[in-house]
């Protein structure tokens, strides 16, 4: 006699079978861990970004990235970062800033260079809103 007893589904520590990447880069880690990884991140792009000013200052701008989009990648990623800290949500934001910074650079024909330009920075903003969102879901309790 063989009896078919209902199995309960495997899931992870947190009760979700199935973790989407939203889920992922909601999960929340350590504050001094999270902390640290931003601070080390706003004082790289930080100094990126000086290298980026002088090098534009003394006229070899083509030896960095344009300084608009440093500087505008810079703040985005790293206000982000900040507020984001106890999650790794920024990943893909900053992933997205360096591809926008160094496409930016790229001597293309104007129409694809406008194109180019609007894709990042709408998948930028895209980035940005993820990671808010991922934070604010981190702070959320689960039960």
């Amino acid at each position: 006699m063989t009896v078919n007893a209902a199995s309960p589904a495997v899931t992870h520590d947190d009760g979700v079978q199935n973790q989407s990447f939203v889920g992922f880069l909601a999960r929340r880690i350590p504050s001094a861990l999270g902390g640290l990884l931003v601070t080390l991140l706003a004082l790289l792009v930080f100094l990126f970004w000086v290298y980026t000013l002088v090098v534009t200052w003394i006229g070899h701008g083509d030896l960095s990235t344009p300084l608009f989009q440093t500087t505008v990648a810079a703040v985005l990623v790293v206000g982000v970062a900040f507020f984001a800290r106890k999650t790794l949500g920024w990943l893909g934001l900053l992933i997205i800033a360096a591809a926008w910074c160094i496409l930016s650079g790229l001597p293309l024909i104007p129409i694809v260079q406008v194109i180019v330009q609007a894709v990042l920075v709408t998948l930028m903003v895209a980035a940005a809103v993820f990671a808010v969102v991922a934070a604010e879901q981190a702070e959320k309790p689960r039960f």
